[in-house]
């Protein structure tokens, strides 16, 4: 059994690298819906790929669903193989993984009522053997389950979706698409469905979009090659008529919709990490880099015409978060130490200087950048999600009163390999709020049912 572990976790490591690639292809398989008591094997399907040596390698993959009462820890899923005759011909060990494709933690625990993708490497005894079906066997270690805030608990929050969410767009005050995948992939790689406010249903779609990436697009923009596009951060704003991507080195440029009149953003950017757009009236965006969980973030903000608004990546001082960009671009609400003062700080994006908000330890990089806004009577407001007191906490700061408030605590629980994002409604009136990771979802903060920016706890 040593022996299977240790083969089936590098054929693990080596399917993964080939998922993200794009070179699999699919052959029926099936659950076993007995296995596991609690824990539920669904949707399991044999994937094949190729090694680097350019053998074949198998994995069976699926979706594992906790329908018991207690959490479930130290998963292991256990496959076995058979063939048309019932004959056992190979077998396999594997794991929860999230959605891009990563092995989670041994401390993972499934909550009840959740569900989690499941990678599983196949090793089959002969060679050429045919695949008939294979039944999913879960192990794992009853835990107690996890006590979460959850919407209906907190006043103004209404849960959308308990998928990982990883990118949202505001279609209008009352409608929304949001896609469930892998936050590092390209948009048409995600399952998107467009939500409702007024009626509270989800709806799948295809994002309107994704027609439009067409060969001929992807031949002008050099993005052919299907590492490099998932790779690109391609981006139909819905705030402007030009898209934004970046180039197998890094470099991001703008262009109109059919790929041409492109227009450079910025260059020499090969050595950082693109992690995402945070995108502004009229075209605007900040652009945000980081390399791992604690890392400081790099940023520019820049405009699909080719205007560069803020000093390079290299030139403006880092943030320890994600930066929340004003509306035009041209100041970011960071969180650093200046003079041995820790806190957030509103920052010139081009020049020197900087203006100290308000004392705080700031979160990680993976938690959602503040949103900076102005209401109809161009007075600003920062919302800033963080914890306080350990609790996952939204606030707002007043910037006329200079006066932090609590609104509400918010359904955020997040490890160091998780990420949660903000985006509000066109309306200012609503926060979206996501986050991907075994306890990702996506809901939304009614702002009008929070009381004043500044004033105490709602409630």
């Amino acid at each position: 059994m040593k022996h299977l572990q240790t083969k089936a976790a590098l054929l693990v490591l080596i399917l993964l690298v080939m998922s993200a690639a794009g070179l699999i292809w699919q052959i029926t398989a099936q659950d076993d819906p007995e296995a596991g008591g609690d824990l539920i094997p669904e949707n399991v399907e044999v994937v094949a790929s190729q090694d680097i040596y350019g053998q074949p390698v198998l994995a069976a993959e699926g979706r594992l669903l906790n329908q018991g009462e207690s959490a479930y820890s130290s998963i292991t899923l256990i496959a076995e193989v058979y063939d048309a005759g019932g004959e056992l011909i190979g077998e396999g060990i594997g794991y929860p993984i999230n959605q891009c494709g990563v092995g989670l933690l041994p401390d993972f625990a499934l909550q009840p009522d959740s569900a989690q993708p499941f990678s599983i490497a196949l090793e089959l005894y002969e060679d050429g053997a045919e695949v008939e079906r294979v039944e999913v066997l879960p192990q794992g270690e009853a835990v107690e389950p996890t006590m979460r805030l959850l919407p209906e608990d907190l006043i103004g929050i209404t849960s959308v979706t308990n998928e990982e969410v990883v990118q949202v767009e505001w279609v209008d005050a009352v409608t929304l698409r949001y896609g469930v995948g892998c936050d590092q992939d390209v948009f048409t790689r995600l399952t998107w469905y467009q939500y409702n406010l007024e009626s509270g249903e989800s709806t799948p779609i295809e994002h309107p979009a994704a027609a439009q990436v067409t060969d001929a697009l992807l031949t002008q923009l050099g993005l052919t090659d299907p590492f490099w596009l998932n790779h690109s951060f391609l981006t139909f704003p819905v705030t402007s008529r030009r898209i934004v991507y970046q180039t197998d080195i890094n470099t991001v440029l703008s262009a109109e919709p059919d790929g041409s009149f492109k227009r450079l953003i910025w260059d020499n950017l090969a050595r950082l990490s693109l992690h995402g757009f945070i995108w502004l009236p009229e075209g605007r965006f900040l652009a945000y880099y980081y390399g791992a969980y604690g890392e400081e973030v790099r940023y520019f903000t820049a405009s699909v015409e080719g205007q560069r608004i803020s000093a390079s990546v290299y030139d403006v001082l880092p943030s320890l978060t994600i930066p929340g960009p004003t509306p035009d671009g041209a100041r970011v609400v960071i969180t650093t130490t200046v003079d041995g003062i820790t806190g957030y700080y509103l920052k010139d994006a081009l020049y020197a200087g900087n203006e100290l908000l308000f004392e705080a330890e700031p979160p990680g990089n993976n938690w959602p950048a503040p949103i900076y806004t102005l209401d109809a009577s161009n007075q600003a407001r920062i919302y800033i999600a963080r914890p306080v007191s350990e609790t996952p906490t939204l606030q707002c700061f007043d910037m006329q009163t200079r006066e932090l408030g609590t609104l509400t605590a918010v359904p955020l629980d997040l490890s160091f390999d998780d990420r949660a994002w903000t985006w509000l409604s066109p309306d200012s009136t609503q926060i979206a709020l996501a986050a991907n990771g075994a306890n990702g979802g996506l809901w939304l903060i009614d702002l009008s049912q929070l009381g004043e920016c500044a004033a105490p706890l709602a409630g």
